[in-house]
């Protein structure tokens, strides 16, 4: 007897424990980390980490389970013998030692008083010194590029010093993937100007700043999410801003050192006047500047004053959505600040990861610093808790592709032969654009739906066989 399986394009389904499953899938391929408390009371189910003057630590942790390859570029690392920071040049020693090939690019205008630690036959190479040049203030660390399974991306807003790992506000990320790896050390070749892993850096055809060409790949599916990778200044990072202010539908928070850009306050102030929005800048970013100005008099903003010590707020991110998990929520992070140096001359790297979970862990970290520079709290937001991350990722019965997708998409399965099978397609709202496929017979292949003038935004596949359900996120770019 024939079994009937029902396929639909739709949005915000409640699937049982999927939010559980996303959560784990997710998690085992992206860690976040936070230099400062974090308040846990924000968790929708997974808790943020908050590491205490251990962020170096978990860096030179990663680096001292490289088995082939280490790439790093760095805007500063500040480093003595003996201190802690020195566990780093330790862990990059170590690993020369024993075989892997490392390499390791600098910005020619700060100290970098750490690399007098390396090992002398480490191949570095510092940027352009000179007027000609603003400066490279990448912070990212590629291991194991071509390990399938244990290739390693991090990046965030930290420098390599005690002051940025204790006491200034900072991130981390870390995310497993091959494909993410080799892009990363892609924008790394360009600036080395030769592709060897462990060969010196080719000076004659390296490329810095308004130099190098676009990167190439941006998009990527990451354990069943989109990451999107831009580097400054190729890649239109400016663009990407003001694409993820713009996406928010429910609630925004800013966590940014220096921020000096119209074009950023301008569509997040219009999003203040009817969306739950704040925002943390550092007092760098303070002053009569336009972009400060406004940012100042949205809802629910602070300025960072730096405490006893001079410290800073550090953080280059924002968060959307992170209440409303029907909508697309994203963090933005990485080394850029929101400055038109930032985008415009150095050479910077910026991250988006779409997912709620992912968003909720810096929801976490956002909140407690509001409450200790605020002395107040963020309101919760309402919205819903389970959609466009929250599914059931059973990929060998069922693929989609390319994804995010133009104006068709290819649905390939593995799924018991002569199945019924039916395919609408809804909108963001919830509303029907057209029905695909209504009851038809469907073997096992690839079928490939074109559609008409779909909208940019999300939609959703899922597929029911009896008490079973497969569902997909799908993301039109059109």
């Amino acid at each position: 007897m024939k079994k009937i399986i029902t396929l639909v394009f739709c949005i915000g389904l409640i699937l049982g424990n999927a939010n559980v499953y996303a959560q784990q899938n997710i998690l085992n391929k992206v860690k976040v980390y936070f230099n400062h408390p974090v308040d846990n009371t924000f968790s929708n189910g997974v808790k943020a980490t908050y590491l205490h003057n251990l962020m170096m630590d978990t860096i030179a942790a990663y680096i001292n389970r490289a088995k082939y390859t280490v790439d790093i570029a760095q805007y500063d690392y500040s480093a003595y013998s003996g201190d802690t920071m020195s566990h780093i040049a330790t862990a990059v020693n170590n690993a020369y030692a024993r075989g892997v090939k490392v390499r390791w690019i600098y910005d020619s205008s700060s100290a970098n008083t750490g690399l007098s630690l390396l090992n002398s036959s480490i191949p570095t190479l510092h940027s352009p010194a000179g007027s000609i040049y603003n400066i490279m203030h990448n912070k990212f660390v590629v291991i194991d590029e071509y390990d399938s399974l244990n290739a390693i991306v991090s990046t965030g807003s930290e420098d390599w010093s005690i002051t940025m790992d204790d006491f200034d506000y900072n991130n981390i990320v870390f995310i497993q993937s091959r494909v993410l790896a080799r892009a990363v050390t892609n924008e790394f070749n360009i600036m080395w100007g030769d592709t060897t892993h462990g060969a010196a850096p080719n000076k004659t055809n390296s490329k810095f700043g308004v130099k190098k060409p676009n990167s190439g790949t941006h998009t990527f599916t990451i354990a069943g999410s989109q990451v999107d990778l831009y580097f400054s200044p190729s890649d239109g990072t400016n663009t990407q801003v003001v694409n993820v202010i713009n996406s928010a539908n429910t609630d925004m928070y800013c966590s940014m050192y220096d921020f000096t850009q119209t074009a950023y306050s301008n569509p997040f102030v219009t999003k203040s006047k009817t969306l739950y929005t704040s925002c943390i800048l550092d007092q760098y970013s303070a002053g009569s500047g336009s972009a400060y100005t406004a940012m100042s008099g949205t809802p629910n903003f602070v300025e960072y004053l730096g405490g006893c010590c001079s410290y800073i707020y550090h953080n280059k991110y924002i968060v959307v959505d992170p209440s409303n998990a029907c909508s697309d929520p994203v963090v933005l992070t990485g080394s850029m600040n929101w400055t038109a140096a930032g985008y415009n001359e150095n050479d910077e790297n910026i991250i988006l990861i779409h997912n709620d979970t992912i968003a909720n862990l810096y929801l976490q970290a956002y909140a407690k610093d509001y409450e200790v520079i605020a002395s107040k709290t963020l309101t919760k937001q309402a919205g819903c808790t389970v959609g466009i991350n929250n599914v059931n990722d059973n990929s060998s019965e069922l693929n989609v592709f390319p994804n995010p997708f133009s104006n068709s998409v290819t649905i390939s399965y593995s799924l018991p032969a002569e199945q019924k099978v039916t395919m609408v397609v809804y909108n963001i709202m919830g509303q029907k654009v057209s029905t695909i496929a209504n009851n038809i017979d469907m073997d096992a292949g690839e079928h490939t739906f074109t559609f008409k003038s779909p909208n940019a935004g999300v939609y959703f596949l899922q597929v029911i066989e009896g008490e079973k359900i497969i569902t997909r996120k799908l993301v039109s770019t059109n």
